[in-house]
């Protein structure tokens, strides 16, 4: 048995999470969705199990891909029928996978499980790398570990005014056009208000505000990591604003994918055989049972983008059971290994860290 390779989203997130409001079941024309729907409620199924202590019945929960972190990566979000919901083994569940694990992150938010999944959409902006989740009338924002209401971080006040002078300075062209500088003032106002939001400090502002001007030096050595981090701040604080306005949205990481027409695929045999199988266990990028589900979950997705039809995929789940070896596969499709080591270094370029 070889190692995982054999040489070596637009964001649709509203109109995801504007589906839970229908029948958990109701199915789309729109294939790649099928089977990216699929293969998230084979995860849910096992992501449930552990999390409520019982399996759910297929036909209570429906699970979606949503890429909330925006690097290439999906989430996955799940809703658990239930007309009696007592908030803790039903409603709504965002599992993230960070570190070794996947975790549950919605739960510490009061009556978030509870949220009528028609009242779910996206924030503007995003907070240490998350996009915010409004879930009903609560704002919710990411604190490093998981969603927490907004409403609990801490916010500043600052002095705005250089700021303000050198970002209108900054946005503002030389012959500026009718309406210019009501638009400048609205991006910068907008900009500045999100950083009193996000609780920057008052001596990160006048950097970053010194930071447009022609003599600015740009920070070194041990300061030039808090600078990357600021500076990030302050984009997506832009991108955001403008994200709000109307005039931009959030771009997903760029992913590898293959250009084939997909099939729509049965994948939980593969799934099954996928993450216990000893070459994805001990992957350099895996190491654990929950990385091994994670990585096996973007294979499976991934398979039919490179023209993989469930024959391929049947004889995979073969090859992942050590059933049949590489010459097996090859007498009977010459092409699949190499579809399936395209998809494999396609995951594993994107796969988060540990």
């Amino acid at each position: 048995m070889r190692l995982f390779s054999r040489g070596a989203i637009a964001l649709a997130v509203t109109i995801l999470l504007g589906c839970m409001a229908g029948a958990v079941a109701q199915q789309t024309e729109n294939i790649p969705q099928q089977n990216s729907d699929a293969i998230a409620r084979k995860l849910a199924s096992v992501l449930l199990e552990r999390q409520i202590g019982a399996k759910v019945p297929a036909e209570r929960f429906g699970a979606y891909e949503v890429d909330f972190n925006l690097d290439g990566f999906s989430e996955i979000y799940v809703y658990v029928q239930d007309p009696a919901c007592d908030g803790v083994k039903c409603g709504l569940f965002l599992f993230v996978l960070e570190g070794d694990g996947y975790r549950e992150v919605l739960g510490d938010i009061p009556g978030a499980r509870l949220t009528d999944p028609a009242k779910v959409g996206l924030g503007a902006f995003k907070r240490k790398g998350f996009i915010d989740l409004q879930l009903n009338q609560t704002l919710a924002s990411w604190n490093d570990e998981r969603y927490a209401d907004s409403s609990t971080f801490p916010a500043s006040s600052l002095d705005g005014t250089a700021f303000i002078a050198a970002c209108r300075k900054n946005k503002s062209s030389e012959q500026p056009e009718e309406g210019e500088a009501e638009r400048v003032t609205s991006e910068c106002q907008c900009q500045f208000n999100r950083f009193e939001t996000i609780g920057l400090a008052q001596a990160d502002l006048d950097t970053y505000a010194a930071s447009f001007g022609e003599s600015f030096v740009y920070p070194t050595g041990d300061r030039e990591k808090p600078w990357q981090a600021l500076v990030k701040d302050a984009e997506d604080a832009g991108t955001g604003c403008d994200v709000a306005s109307g005039k931009s949205q959030w771009q997903p990481a760029y992913f590898n994918h293959g250009d084939q027409q997909q099939q729509r695929l049965d994948f939980d045999a593969f799934l099954d055989a996928c993450p216990v199988q000893d070459f994805i266990l001990t992957n350099r990028k895996t190491g654990s049972p929950d990385r091994a589900l994670g990585l096996c979950g973007c294979l499976a997705r991934e398979l039919p983008t490179q023209g993989v039809t469930q024959t391929g995929m049947d004889l995979l789940t073969q090859y992942y059971r050590d059933e049949i070896s590489d010459a097996d596969i090859d007498a009977q499709d010459s092409e699949l290994l190499a579809a399936h080591d395209k998809a494999s270094d396609a995951c594993l370029a994107q796969f988060p860290a540990k």
